[in-house]
């Protein structure tokens, strides 16, 4: 099942193309859909990638590999282009997105390439000095929540 979007794609589509034959502004176009402008700006990245397919209704969310986020990570910090640029060049969807595995590896945690799903284990029963020695440990790693769980994965079976 596809989600729902506020605007059809048709209507995305349209303004777009309004907007690269400048007959209109981004801020404009984003009050004629009752959108934010950022959403326009998004969505003219997204139509410069992937055409006018991209617009349509995504029916879940995409996986990015663990080598294209680092690849555009790298060149938004080497100041090789805004977000919206790197988003553009990577076609990566939004510069929300971007922005998030940015500070995710600013704070030394691990970017990882998702599968789309959530899978959570069972947690075992730990004892409370097993969960103090953690908690400890996590502080003085300054709450590297990551780290520590790579490092305590054998508690949780």
């Amino acid at each position: 099942m596809f989600r729902k979007s506020k605007i059809e794609p048709v209507e995305k589509v349209k303004i777009v193309e309004r907007y690269l034959a400048g007959e209109i502004g981004i801020r404009k176009a984003g009050k004629e859909l009752g959108v934010d402008h950022h959403s326009i700006r998004n969505w003219i990245s997204i139509y410069q990638y992937a055409g006018s397919t991209g617009l349509l209704n995504q029916p879940k969310n995409r996986s990015y590999s663990k080598d294209l986020k680092i690849s555009a990570i790298n060149d938004y910090l080497n100041g090789e282009g805004s977000l919206q640029d790197i988003c553009t060049k990577y076609g990566i969807r939004s510069h929300r997105q971007l922005s998030d595995w940015i500070k995710v590896y600013n704070s030394g945690g691990i970017l990882k390439t998702s599968t789309g799903g959530a899978y959570m284990k069972k947690a075992k029963n730990t004892t409370l000095d097993e969960r103090l020695k953690i908690v400890t440990d996590c502080l003085a790693n300054d709450k590297n929540y990551g780290a520590m769980a790579l490092k305590y994965l054998s508690i949780i079976p």
